[in-house]
């Protein structure tokens, strides 16, 4: 019996574990260290308030995107392709990366003339639903905190986790 649960234990843990599929890479210690002697020189310099420093510096050292999804089979990127080509009107789009959370979705793809827009989902879009928001372009480290706060504005509902894992991600992330 003990074995029993002890098997229904592991395979539990390792289902959950497996649906989160790989996760953004935290930033490396010698990223971190460029990172802030980066923000101390903006601060000194007063490129950066003391506010942006402290934000900034609190981000750098944060892993956000523990627990999100970036996983995305080939299966599933054709799928996503298909569904966003229909909902956007074009005839091919191609997908690059996705977030997943609490039923959330962020996908990043070429749907678009201009920047690459990143879709945000409330619930799954292979099955039809939506975009609640579309976000592209540039935004520098100092603006993650309002990145996030962005999110949170334009995907009402979206779980804070999801939010803060795409700020990093468009700010920090190694893509």
């Amino acid at each position: 019996m003990k074995r029993l649960l002890a098997t229904l234990l592991l395979g539990t843990t390792l289902a959950a574990w497996a649906d989160h599929g790989p996760t953004e890479p935290p930033l490396s210690a010698e990223d971190k260290a460029r990172l802030e002697k980066t923000l101390a020189e903006a601060l000194r310099n007063k490129d950066i308030t003391q506010r942006q420093y402290e934000q900034s510096i609190a981000w750098v050292n944060a892993t956000p995107c523990a627990g999100v999804s970036r996983g995305l089979t080939a299966e599933q990127q054709a799928r996503l392709e298909v569904a966003i080509a229909k909902q956007q009107r074009l005839k091919k789009v191609s997908v690059f990366a996705s977030f997943k959370s609490d039923g959330w979705y962020i996908v990043f793809s070429d749907a678009s003339v201009g920047d690459s827009p990143y879709f945000f989902y409330s619930e799954n879009p292979i099955r039809g639903a939506k975009p609640l928001a579309a976000w592209s372009g540039a935004a520098t480290i100092f603006e993650t905190s309002e990145v996030a706060e962005w999110v949170k504005q334009n995907a009402s509902g979206i779980p804070e986790r999801l939010a803060n894992c795409f700020a990093w991600h468009v700010t920090l992330g190694p893509e």
